[in-house]
């Protein structure tokens, strides 16, 4: 690939990754605007957000695991096409449930490029500049998570709601002209093995089970029979797969990739990592809205301090782990992370404006510092067979991470039945946050240990042939 190749090449990938997020950031923020546009009740609205969300989720291993049977770039390229059709045949949808659907199938798009665009770049990009890569990537999905929210309020005061979603249809028709030019659709030189159907559904049931479970306690209640039949149903089928895992010769999980250090580790740290991030940027509008005085658009200016640091330091921090030792950018991400927490535990109630904004930007560059960095921790151990499984794996740790945080963070502020939240409710929030950093910390410290006493065992066994 020569370097005009690889420059597009990235401006491709990166083009989804934004997508992406603002599509989801741009319709979170309207949801009340598309309640009065559609005359529907909430609990029907937000399923244009919460469908979205969960078929995602639940079918980013399954999309990783198509990308390495059949190339990683056909995969993400249909994605690409599926994405833009369906956004198109949203803005034409005559009612909420025919958008719906067709946000199903947007969602089915975007789990096709999201499951294999880190394996792309991976494969592509040598280690050496896969940091950078990676860096870059992260920076556009923060730019997309920060620009979505606001683009979705200025259209929801000014246009239609079909821009809700035509807005970016631009950038879509761009990255699938772009993806056929630049993004390699042929097959793998390997044989790739079959992919167990049985084993994918199952798998899919119990994220889906568990996302819709979780997600709608907070409406029904843990005692509603829609809560318990979702959870039962989400352990039977994780119960049968787990049994149908053991006996496969070709299990849908890589498990043998699974038990590598960096990679498990990797993962674990992704999710904890995320769910910390989301309950802050959950919780704190919340803070700030029920706590202070401050006007909505001010809210927001402070809570764009975390995701522009993220955007401007990932880059820089993926360019210097390709250089230096990038366990170090985790360690230090994650101490960026639990400062801040601790700092809100402990000194909320105490911080001006300006000290508010300081810790959240001390979060992004904590966060900036240790997504790309973890990313290459993950996968330079990946054999290519199965990268596209692990990077869905990657985007299944960020997608469940962001979404647990939020469940945790919306729980414990509604558990006040009838009564406005308190300094000690987000107190306690941020001591749970901490705690799950601290854990974080002992689990990065887990895998250094790991892969020194791997590669003292490997050097005995040299030494001893």
């Amino acid at each position: 690939m020569t370097e005009k190749q690889a420059f597009w090449f990235l401006i491709t990938i990166c083009l989804g990754a934004f997508m992406s997020h603002f599509t989801a950031g741009i319709v979170n923020v309207s949801l009340p605007y598309l309640e009065t546009i559609f005359q529907s009740p909430l609990n029907s609205i937000q399923w244009i957000t919460t469908s979205y969300l969960l078929v995602i989720t639940a079918l980013l291993p399954i999309m990783g695991k198509l990308g390495d049977r059949y190339g990683h770039g056909l995969i993400h390229n249909l994605g690409y096409l599926f994405f833009t059709l369906s956004t198109i045949l949203i803005a034409v949808s005559p009612n909420v449930y025919v958008l719906m659907f067709f946000r199903i199938l947007q969602a089915i798009g975007a789990a096709m490029f999201q499951a294999t665009n880190i394996a792309l770049l991976s494969f592509y990009y040598g280690k050496e500049q896969r940091g950078r890569a990676l860096g870059i990537m992260s920076s556009v999905v923060a730019m997309g998570a920060m620009t979505g929210p606001i683009a979705g309020g200025l259209i929801a005061e000014w246009l239609s709601w079909q821009w809700l979603f035509l807005i970016h249809l631009p950038v879509a028709v761009a990255a699938v002209g772009l993806a056929y030019r630049f993004i390699p659709i042929q097959r793998l030189n390997y044989a790739p093995k079959s992919i167990d159907p049985v084993g994918a559904l199952l798998f899919f049931i119990v994220i889906a089970a568990m996302i819709y479970g979780l997600s709608s306690v907070n409406t029904h209640g843990w005692l509603s029979i829609n809560i318990i039949l979702a959870f039962i149903t989400g352990g039977i089928a994780l119960a049968l797969f787990l049994l149908r895992e053991s006996r496969q010769a070709n299990p849908f999980l890589p498990i043998q990739v699974l038990s590598i250090p960096s990679v498990s580790v990797g993962l674990i740290t992704s999710f904890i990592t995320f769910f910390l991030i989301n309950t802050v940027l959950v919780v704190m509008p919340f803070y700030l809205s029920h706590m202070t005085s401050y006007t909505p658009l001010y809210v927001g200016l402070i809570i764009t301090a975390y995701p522009l640091l993220f955007a401007v330091t990932s880059p820089v921090a993926g360019y210097l782990s390709d250089r230096f030792n990038l366990k170090l950018f985790l360690f230090i991400g994650l101490s960026c992370i639990v400062t801040g927490l601790t700092i809100f535990t402990y000194f909320l109630v105490d911080l001006s404006t300006f000290s508010l904004v300081t810790v959240l930007a001390l979060i992004g560059i904590g966060m900036g510092c240790l997504a790309a960095p973890n990313n290459s921790y993950i996968m330079r151990e990946v054999p290519l067979t199965h990268a596209g499984s692990i990077g869905g794996l990657i985007a299944l740790t960020r997608n469940g991470g962001m979404f647990l945080g939020a469940v945790l963070g919306l729980g414990m502020l509604s558990g006040r039945t009838g009564q406005p939240p308190s300094y000690t409710d987000f107190g306690s929030i941020f001591k749970v946050s901490v705690i799950m950093g601290l854990l974080c910390f002992a689990v990065l410290g887990y895998g250094v240990f790991s892969e020194r006493q791997k590669k003292q065992n490997d050097l005995q066994l040299e030494e001893s042939s």
